[in-house]
């Protein structure tokens, strides 16, 4: 993942300030640009500015100093912390949060307190942050991002809670207030909280493995394909430059699974975009001639249309000849017609009887409809 996982601490003396980021690098950092200028004490102290921490895993380089490498990152991950640990706040106690926008970077918050008896209210408040620049892949790894870095924070406290009961042993809190008296500084580091002084590595192997872990692989979206594809504009031209009954009889063989032959390959090929893609083209059985006598098209064919054409096909006809349907809407009209019969053959192929008169009346199948189910629950059981 890109983007910073910082660590944020609300100092007593200094307020809301960055202790620790790690971010992911090309190549280890020959030098430190930046010149900002952070608070040092104890509470504040994790590693020296000058210093990085750095673990490589395939050739990627994750490398964790006191704040990020970039200027502007660093001010921005600042921003962060001091929203976190000052502004926002959740309904529920250790919980996290997300805020943002594209200028500042989208973050990712979860806010925790350590015990300490030396704190006011006897305890210290950290947040872990993770700051990217794409919104989108930060809320896809929520779950994962919010379950890990509570995780640690939970470590880091059940460490801070067994210092603490150890110091309890000895003096109370309120004794230990007492024998303080008006210490000079009653700051102490994480490190000290923890009673881990490599506290600070172990953090650092937590974010670099947090920054490795892909958990979201984001690819684009393919749609599924539609099996039926209508241009409009070659269909109008075609019904348009025919007589109606020859159009109405080649609509009918290819919607029924009669062969049609031509010499004009291209009318052939228009015509069979009214069937969905998959479907075969009959190879045996009658066939339906398709000729040109002086630039006039005709039709051979021994046998006559039925009464009652079938509704995909007087829907087709009713479509081409409508004067107030444009061709930008033709074309999406007559394929939501060819999918609505490819859907109905897919249901009937399906189910157990295909000759279930019920299954038939409920989905709008009427006789006249038969002919060209037939064909078309062949072709989908394929």
């Amino acid at each position: 993942m890109d983007g910073i996982v910082g660590l944020g601490h609300f100092c007593e003396t200094h307020g809301p300030c960055v202790i620790l980021s790690t971010q992911r690098c090309e190549q280890e950092p020959q030098q430190f640009p930046h010149s900002l200028k952070v608070p040092v004490c104890e509470a504040c102290q994790s590693i020296d500015l000058r210093q990085a921490m750095v673990c490589k895993n395939n050739g990627t380089c994750y490398v964790t100093t006191r704040t990020p490498l970039q200027q502007h990152l660093a001010f921005l991950l600042r921003q962060a912390v001091v929203r976190s640990l000052s502004c926002e706040e959740t309904s529920k106690q250790d919980d996290s949060l997300y805020f943002g926008d594209n200028k500042r970077g989208h973050i990712i918050s979860h806010m925790f307190t350590v015990q300490d008896s030396l704190a006011r209210g006897f305890q210290r408040k950290y947040c872990i942050l993770i700051l990217t620049k794409d919104k989108i892949h930060l809320l896809n790894c929520w779950p994962f991002l919010t379950n890990e870095i509570r995780s640690i924070s939970k470590e880091l406290q059940n460490l801070a809670l067994k210092v603490n009961n150890v110091e309890q042993l000895h003096k109370s809190q309120r004794a230990v207030r007492q024998a303080q008296a008006a210490p000079a500084g009653t700051g102490r580091s994480l490190g000290q909280l923890t009673g881990q002084p490599e506290i600070f590595a172990q953090i650092h192997l937590w974010f670099a493995w947090l920054l490795s872990s892909e958990t979201v692989v984001e690819k684009p979206f393919k749609p599924p394909e539609i099996p039926a594809d209508c241009p409009a504009l070659g269909l109008r031209q075609l019904y348009q430059s025919m007589k109606q009954e020859v159009f109405q009889k080649l609509c009918y063989c290819y919607l029924t699974g009669i062969r049609v032959n031509s010499q004009n390959q291209s009318i052939l090929a228009q015509l069979q975009q009214l069937l969905p893609r998959d479907f075969s083209l009959p190879k045996t059985g009658e066939v339906c001639e398709l000729y040109a006598i002086d630039g006039t098209l005709a039709i051979n064919w021994n046998r006559t249309l039925p009464r009652r054409l079938p509704t995909l096909s007087a829907s087709i006809e009713a479509a081409l000849k409508d004067p107030n349907l444009p061709d930008a809407a033709l074309g999406p009209h007559l394929t939501s017609l060819v999918m609505q019969w490819h859907n109905i053959a897919c249901a009937v192929g399906w189910a157990p009887d295909s000759n279930n008169v019920e299954l038939l009346r409920s989905l709008g199948v009427q006789k006249h409809d038969l002919p060209l189910l037939s064909y078309w629950v062949t072709q989908c059981k394929k």
